[in-house]
């Protein structure tokens, strides 16, 4: 195989990836978008006295909380079948976030349809020469637009 052909299967992963965490992110909010973990999903789980606010004592007491109740062993640490179990929890409800977002029709399925629209939405915008493919030089042209919010033209942060 010739090395473009490689860094464009590379390339192509990369953008599977990216539209799968796309979609991951959007949550499921007519018409909204927020961030992998935003504020609403922060305080829906460490706001515990609902006064609109997170402090650092009610995450430690949330965590503390969660870690007891998936430790099976009272070993105070969490193995990892343990911690898998405590992942699962809190991931549910991003889960069906995503299949909410997913599930176009509000019918509880995914069709094929569905399920393939948020990536061919991804190309269609990052294919900006019509060609049906996404080269690599398309993705780098993305890399600082469409993807993460920022124009184009702005570089990377300086270190």
């Amino acid at each position: 195989m010739q090395k473009n052909t490689k860094i464009a299967i590379v390339a192509l992963a990369g953008l599977v990836a990216l539209g799968g965490v796309a979609v991951a992110h959007k949550g499921w909010r007519p018409g909204g978008h927020h961030g992998p973990m935003g504020f609403e999903q922060l305080a829906e789980r460490y706001d515990t006295n609902k006064d609109g606010k997170i402090t650092q004592d009610e995450i430690d007491q949330s965590r503390t909380s969660m870690l007891a109740e998936f430790d099976a062993d009272k070993s105070n640490t969490l193995a990892l079948g343990e911690y898998q179990n405590l992942w699962l929890k809190l991931h549910n409800q991003q889960m069906i976030r995503d299949f909410q977002h997913l599930d176009r029709d509000a019918n509880g399925q995914i069709t094929l349809d569905e399920y393939k629209q948020p990536l061919a939405t991804l190309v269609a915008k990052m294919d900006t020469n019509k060609d049906g493919a996404v080269s690599l030089d398309e993705m780098r042209g993305h890399r600082h637009g469409p993807m993460d919010g920022r124009p184009k033209d702005q570089g990377q942060d300086p270190q």
